[in-house]
């Protein structure tokens, strides 16, 4: 039984991940790999960069770069994470906290265009979908967990990103983060952001900066590497890769980025089994 968890904590900038502020991330950082020059695509868009986790492509092979459903019908000629999961019977979960009810049937359709199986969503902040991935988890099923937590891109937009709101919802992530730290002895987790923000607005994250495009990555779990840094780029692209490579499946010549080999115990790699 193999389970990798996506942990996405939207608009998260790797400068907020300290020992006061989020000590429950820092110390996972420690302890397993972490990745310092991990970015972002172009652009450094909510939907853009969930489109590109989800089928491996970048924005300009996806053209998925604005909410809404008009952009379904290109998804007919991508392989999604999910769908190629499906074809191996390995099935896919999406967790998140509260989207509200505008967002909620988008979000379930695109879910369920990608190929994912489950959209669950419950409360208002992290912890709570944090509970949610830890009642699925107890299921030891070999499956893909993605949990959503939007805590920190709301802030940003509301207050500015760094600020006392922006970080209070981060130790809220962090929360979360510390509740699903049990299951590194059991699962892969893969703990990212889709963007920063306030490179060149204090509460907006699109326009092309190194702050904007910077996202924290860290890998945890029973075969990453301990107390290891990648210190080459690394890019959103590479987590999709990795997971696939990671449940055992083929990654799609289609694929923009690569599997994370190096930030697992060698005699692991090149072998998921």
């Amino acid at each position: 039984m193999r389970r990798v968890v996506i942990v996405l904590a939207d608009g998260l900038r790797p400068d907020a991940v300290t020992p006061s502020i989020m000590p429950s991330l820092d110390a996972l950082s420690g302890v397993f790999t972490l990745a310092l020059r991990a970015t972002t695509i172009r652009p450094s868009a909510t939907v853009a960069a969930l489109a590109s986790l989800a089928t491996g492509v970048s924005p300009q092979t996806h053209h998925l770069t604005e909410p809404g459903l008009g952009f379904l019908p290109a998804l007919g000629s991508l392989r999604p994470v999910a769908r190629e999961l499906a074809r191996a019977g390995i099935g896919t979960d999406v967790v998140a906290g509260d989207l509200g009810a505008v967002a909620y049937p988008v979000a379930w359709a695109l879910t369920q265009a990608a190929g994912a199986d489950r959209l669950i969503t419950d409360g208002p902040r992290a912890r709570d979908a944090a509970g949610l991935a830890h009642r699925l988890l107890c299921r030891r099923e070999s499956r893909l967990l993605v949990v959503y937590l939007p805590d920190c891109d709301r802030a940003g937009h509301a207050h500015g990103w760094m600020s006392q709101p922006y970080l209070h919802a981060a130790g809220e992530v962090d929360a979360a983060i510390g509740a699903l730290a049990s299951w590194t002895e059991d699962a892969l987790l893969l703990i990212t952001a889709d963007h920063g923000g306030g490179g060149v607005t204090a509460t907006d994250h699109d326009a092309p900066h190194p702050i904007n495009d910077h996202i924290p990555l860290v890998l945890a779990g029973p075969d990453v590497t301990r107390r290891h840094q990648l210190t080459r780029a690394v890019s959103l692209l590479d987590i999709p890769a990795t997971v696939l490579w990671r449940l055992g499946v083929e990654v799609p010549a289609c694929y923009e980025g690569a599997p994370l080999t190096d930030a697992f115990a060698r005699e692991v790699v090149g072998a998921p089994a």
